[in-house]
C-alpha cells in the first residue's frame, strides 16, 4: 500500500468515528430526550385509571433521574 492510500484510509475511519460520536453523544440522547418526553408528559388519562397514572408518575421520576445521569455522563 502507498502512503496515499494509508492516509485516505485513516481520512475515512476518521470521518466515520467523528461521526458516530457526533450521532452517540449529540443527537442520540435529545431524540431519546424527545421520545421520553412525549411519552412521559402526554400520557392518556382514561376514566378508572388513578392507579396506573401514580404508578406512571413514581416512574417519570426514576426515568428523569437516568435521563440527567446519561446527559451528566455524555457531557463530562
Amino acid at each position: 500500500m502507498t502512503i496515499k492510500s494509508n492516509i485516505t484510509d485513516f481520512i475515512i475511519i476518521f470521518l466515520k468515528c467523528f461521526l458516530i460520536l457526533i450521532f452517540f453523544g449529540f443527537f442520540l440522547p435529545k431524540f431519546l430526550d424527545f421520545i421520553l418526553y412525549y411519552y412521559i408528559c402526554k400520557p392518556n388519562i382514561y376514566d378508572n385509571s388513578i392507579l396506573v397514572h401514580n404508578i406512571v408518575n413514581k416512574n417519570i421520576d426514576l426515568i428523569n433521574n437516568y435521563v440527567t445521569v446519561f446527559k451528566d455522563f455524555l457531557r463530562y
